[in-house]
């Protein structure tokens, strides 16, 4: 069985998936490391990025799988039941999702405003975040996602979750739509969806001068991102159809399969190979997708990785995943704003880790979870009211 066990589709469809949660926890852990991995000397960061320690901050590819995941599971209820429930998914995602995003963009505030004297820096990336004075309608952007803003000014891991808003508002259209067209035109669809991103952006900027080229790309994204959420959709439709894919794959098959799903997701946007294409390099997030892919289907089929992504502390990391994601770029520039150039990067990446984690815990017990269980109960359905107990007397009661 090449390490896969065939389970019923119907069970798999009603349970919870713990270990795409754990691999959504790996994932975020690679993003903690991708943003401490830019405040490397140049050597150690290019031996990084041009071996396969690449894994370890693949941070880029992280969220490509974090946009299939979502499709994935946000597609597995519509599958049970033939109705849109607009209003309750739209609900519940606001408080999974924007709740915590605004417990952290006040932390973010908070934690800027306590340095007001901004790191001057020659590096790009260092000067994206906390370089200029928070403003009251810097704020309010974040806040209502309205508008070209500076996403990167406040959290620099803030980026993908206006994505991810966006795209919660139409996903139900997306997930009904999946489950009722055939999967060939689902397929062109997304890449016509990615596809047109680009020349709308063009449009936008140059033709139409509504926005600059880059503010537009950053609006007209939202489709090619989309994409991925209605690929991981489609993973959903097919879940039995995938397992008894990787139920007749033979061992060697799944070596090579699994190689070939790494390397493709380390090095398919290394800059070595985009600069080779005269393409948007955003269009090298398709071959990342593909293997992201491979990876949600092992997670499920696979009995030695979903093993490990079964153990105790993968499960932990997967439950507190969102909760590091948000938190993490906070804690980095506090501490590099604290301590950078002061105490060695190998302490400073301890210290890094430990407050992450242990901020990260925190705010999913104080805000994360509280919201995740305020969204369902705002959802539950009604519970109808019990009827009275009526006492209806005997005949020799009514005698009596």
């Amino acid at each position: 069985m090449t390490g896969t066990e065939l389970r019923n589709p119907d069970r798999q469809a009603d349970r919870r998936f713990h270990e795409l949660d754990s691999l959504r926890g790996i994932a975020a852990l690679t993003v903690v490391l991708h943003h401490f991995s830019r405040i490397l000397p140049d050597k150690v960061f290019h031996l990084l990025i041009r071996t396969p320690l690449r894994l370890l901050v693949a941070g880029h590819q992280a969220v490509i799988l974090f946009f299939l995941l979502s499709g994935f599971v946000l597609t597995l209820p519509y599958k049970k039941k033939n109705r849109l429930d607009y209003g309750p998914f739209l609900l519940k995602r606001v408080c999974r999702i924007y709740l915590p995003y605004l417990g952290a963009l006040a932390l973010a505030v908070l934690c800027d405003l306590s340095f007001p004297s901004h790191l001057l820096s020659t590096d790009y990336w260092l000067n994206l975040t906390w370089s200029e004075p928070v403003t009251a309608r810097l704020v309010l952007q974040h806040i209502t996602f309205l508008g070209n803003y500076d996403w990167a000014q406040l959290n620099t891991a803030f980026w993908s979750l206006v994505y991810e808003m966006r795209i919660s508002l139409f996903f139900p259209f997306l997930a009904i739509a999946v489950l009722g067209f055939r999967t060939v035109w689902l397929a062109l669809f997304a890449v016509a969806l990615s596809l047109c991103a680009f020349p709308l952006a063009t449009l936008s900027s140059s033709t139409l001068h509504l926005a600059s080229p880059g503010a537009a790309l950053d609006t007209t994204l939202t489709l090619h991102y989309a994409a991925f959420f209605l690929i991981g959709s489609i993973m959903a439709k097919h879940l039995a159809a995938i397992n008894r894919w990787y139920s007749r794959l033979t061992p060697t098959s799944v070596t090579c399969i699994v190689l070939a799903s790494l390397c493709v997701y380390c090095f398919a946007d290394a800059s070595s190979i985009v600069q080779r294409f005269s393409i948007p390099q955003d269009l090298f997030d398709w071959p990342i997708a593909a293997a992201a892919v491979i990876f949600i289907v092992l997670a499920i089929d696979n009995v030695l990785f979903r093993t490990f992504l079964s153990f105790r502390a993968t499960r932990y990391l997967g439950e507190r995943s969102f909760s590091l994601y948000l938190v993490h770029g906070t804690i980095l520039f506090a501490l590099i704003h604290r301590f950078l150039g002061q105490i060695r990067l190998g302490v400073l990446l301890l210290l890094y880790l430990a407050a992450s984690l242990l901020v990260a815990e925190i705010f999913y017990r104080l805000i994360e979870r509280p919201a995740m269980l305020l969204g369902r109960h705002l959802t539950a359905p009604a519970k109808t009211p019990s009827q009275p107990t009526i006492l209806v007397p005997t005949a020799s009661g009514s005698q009596s």
